[in-house]
């Protein structure tokens, strides 16, 4: 398993048993702000694919997500509990997050349609299981 520690921080790859607490961390920040649109689904292209999480004492305090933005380019973004955020834990995750993503979808040619898919097929996904 690939880990990056940043001061008892641990980074890791997401998995299935992670998944719940990538969702809870997703709607509590839904919740905190208004710029997410509002919709029947709650699971939209604003969750994108969760890539790799942060960890403090066995706890996931945060996590890593690819989306593709305005512009069709795919862009890493992460969300935090509040009293983990530090500019050097968001930077440390996101590199791992570019470092799955890269090995994830190494094809630049098909990269964008198969993220694309991956992310509407989590999103039903989840939606049919909420």
């Amino acid at each position: 398993m690939d880990t990056t520690t940043t001061t008892n921080i641990q980074f890791n790859p997401i998995d299935v048993s992670s998944l719940k607490s990538v969702v809870n961390i997703y709607q509590n920040k839904k919740h905190d702000h208004d710029d997410f649109k509002t919709g029947l689904s709650p699971f939209t292209d604003h969750f994108g694919l969760p890539l790799s999480i942060a960890c403090f004492e066995n706890r996931v305090i945060g996590y890593a997500f690819v989306i593709r933005n305005k512009a069709g380019e795919t862009e890493i973004n992460s969300y935090w509990e509040k009293e983990f955020y530090s500019i050097e834990a968001e930077h440390d995750l996101k590199f791992h997050a570019q470092k799955t993503f890269d090995s994830m979808f190494a094809d630049p040619e098909t990269r964008t349609i198969k993220l694309q898919n991956a992310i509407e097929r989590l999103s039903n996904w989840l939606n049919s299981c909420n």
